[in-house]
């Protein structure tokens, strides 16, 4: 079954680009579970119907509900490989990663010679931290599809939990070999540099993955953080704005531009950019945090709390309606 990924990429966009943090996200990218595209299910069309309505009830949100359809899908048909690995990544969306991996092995068994497969056992052992099997398994993607990306990109996690950098650039670099237009190769490996502070050798990764991919956002937010290491903010600058011509429908990475421009000193700009990230995405906290600061630095009180009440409007955390509270309180002193 290959695993479409747009639905999670957009769960997860926030969590993606958070400064060379990416082995958990890579981990949510890869577990996306994906029945959405047409598979083709032969069998009775009870079982059908069930993969029908599990499809439905992830698309939903409803997980539990899924896990129920697509266990009744194979008690339907007990020699579905595809329900069996639908089930084991439902399960893994949970957080289950014993019943993900027991799943994906009736799966495995059904389907030996699934590249994806392999793939997903390998992150669900990576979260058990049982990195030994992670690596086994993700070795046994790369020899069944030696031209597959997500190969690569899961043997290059199951080393890093290992902590084995050298051996997650090697992954990184064969994948590229194999699959020279994947650019999410690129991505992780500029994170990979990016941890370890090897600034030239992340930028240069970074904008590989932009040229092979344009519009991968990612990479643009990415490489701008690195320039702004490199205390290069006209770069940085650079970077986003190209990035949001690229993805001009982008929340993030016109918040992005914002803060770029607010480290640069040119609050009208960066005015500009939030708003336009909160016209995008009118749940975004931080856009309108950031706006409120910028306009009670500039005396603008009324516009200050109008927005430091929209964002305690966005948020439930305890924590952070106190810290507005005593915002918006200090600005009406």
């Amino acid at each position: 079954m290959e695993i479409s990924r747009q639905d999670t990429v957009d769960r997860i966009q926030e969590k993606q680009k958070c400064k060379w943090q990416f082995l958990s996200t890579v981990y949510c990218l890869l577990f996306a579970v994906s029945c959405f595209q047409s598979i083709a299910h032969a069998g009775r069309a009870d079982k059908n119907n069930f993969l029908q309505e599990a499809d439905q009830a992830y698309k939903k949100g409803s997980i539990d509900k899924s896990v129920e359809l697509y266990q009744k899908a194979l008690e339907a048909d007990p020699g579905d490989a595809a329900a069996a690995q639908s089930l084991g990544v439902t399960y893994a969306e949970k957080g289950d990663w014993d019943k993900a991996v027991e799943a994906l092995k009736k799966a495995l068994t059904l389907n030996p010679d699934n590249a994806e497969i392999y793939v997903d056992l390998s992150l669900a052992y990576a979260e058990k931290k049982d990195f030994e099997k992670a690596v086994s398994y993700a070795q046994k993607a790369v020899n069944a599809a030696p031209k597959k990306a997500s190969a690569y990109l899961t043997l290059g996690l199951a080393y890093e939990g290992f902590g084995d950098n050298q051996k997650v650039i090697a992954a990184y670099k064969q994948g590229i070999q194999a699959d020279p237009k994947n650019s999410d190769l690129y991505l992780t490996l500029g994170n990979l540099y990016g941890k370890e502070g090897r600034l030239d050798e992340a930028a240069a990764a970074y904008q590989e993955a932009i040229r092979v991919d344009p519009k991968n956002s990612f990479a643009y937010s990415n490489a701008a953080y690195v320039y702004e290491e490199k205390k290069d903010e006209q770069k940085a600058i650079e970077l986003l704005t190209r990035g949001t011509k690229a993805n001009p429908k982008d929340d993030v990475i016109w918040y992005d531009l914002g803060a770029a421009y607010g480290k640069s000193g040119n609050m009208e700009k960066a005015v500009e950019c939030y708003k336009k990230s909160f016209d995008l995405n009118e749940k975004s906290y931080k856009a309108c945090v950031s706006l409120a600061m910028i306009y009670e630095k500039q005396r603008n009180l009324e516009k200050a709390a109008e927005f430091y009440v929209k964002a305690m409007s966005l948020t439930e955390e305890p924590k952070l309606k106190e810290a507005i509270m005593r915002q918006i309180t200090r600005t009406n002193e």
